[in-house]
């Protein structure tokens, strides 16, 4: 019976105008999600090259007069560079994170909505995460996780992992990034002309050493995030698909029934 009930849910009627558009709808959706994913890409990447190799003579006096003077040198220390850590390391991740993977299911959509097996089913779905545990502005209700996919395999669920982790805050990532992110002041003064070739060397050591340590840290924290989903009775009615909504109200009605010929 209940199968049949499910069979009538995924059967649940897209108009012929949705099934024409969605294709083109999804692209769009993609193609955004991928040119910010490759605008953060672009800014994290270029501004090394640009720092470095763009008239780099400006960069290495103005730094080199600062770190000459106490007060200066122990202010880039306690300050800059923890603010660019921050910046660079745990901020570069969650864009490109949060991006990517909404960007690879878009694209999955598109090719689900040429196929006639998925022509009168929905595609995808939206829940509502918790007021304050992902990034964004402040919101009165939930946060709407949009294009989860209504019929999940092994790849869309890798991804999703990805998309939980780039959209769900976790101070141990951020700690995880930090060091990643003192590698981009490390690769610029690896790369940049006019200091010494001892500079250079000390300099890509560190940037290897430095990204080699968020790497590990970073898959202990991913890892850790990205736990297994929570059994669907353990899981809040905002956190369902459609089918998963439809299937608990069976149940509860079941359960009310139940008990109402039991009291009688």
């Amino acid at each position: 019976m209940e199968r049949a009930e499910d069979a009538a849910d995924d059967a649940a009627t897209v108009h012929r105008a949705s099934r024409l558009l969605r294709p083109v709808g999804y692209l769009l959706i993609g193609l955004v999600w991928t040119a910010i994913w490759l605008t953060g890409l672009l800014l994290l990447l270029g501004s090394v090259a640009w720092l470095a190799f763009a008239d780099p003579e400006p960069l290495v006096e103005g730094v080199g007069e600062r770190l000459s003077h106490p007060v200066e040198a122990v202010a880039f220390v306690v300050i800059v560079l923890p603010v660019a850590a921050v910046a660079i390391g745990p901020g570069a991740w969650y864009v490109l994170t949060a991006s990517w993977p909404l960007a690879v299911l878009s694209f999955v959509y598109v090719v689900r909505s040429l196929r006639p097996s998925y022509a009168h089913e929905k595609l995808s779905f939206t829940s509502y995460a918790l007021p304050g545990s992902t990034f964004g502005p402040p919101t009165v209700g939930g946060v709407a996780l949009s294009l989860q996919p209504v019929r999940p395999t092994s790849f869309t669920d890798t991804v999703m992992r990805f998309y939980r982790t780039g959209w769900t805050f976790s101070g141990r990532m951020v700690l995880a990034m930090l060091p990643a992110g003192l590698a981009w002041v490390t690769a610029i003064a690896a790369l940049v002309r006019g200091v010494p070739d001892t500079v250079h060397v000390v300099a890509a050591v560190l940037t290897a050493a430095l990204l080699g340590v968020s790497l590990v840290l970073g898959r202990r924290a991913f890892r850790a995030q990205a736990e297994p989903e929570v059994p669907e009775h353990e899981r809040s009615v905002g956190a369902m698909s459609p089918k998963e909504r439809a299937r608990r109200l069976r149940a509860l009605r079941r359960q009310r029934d139940r008990r109402q010929r039991n009291a009688r």
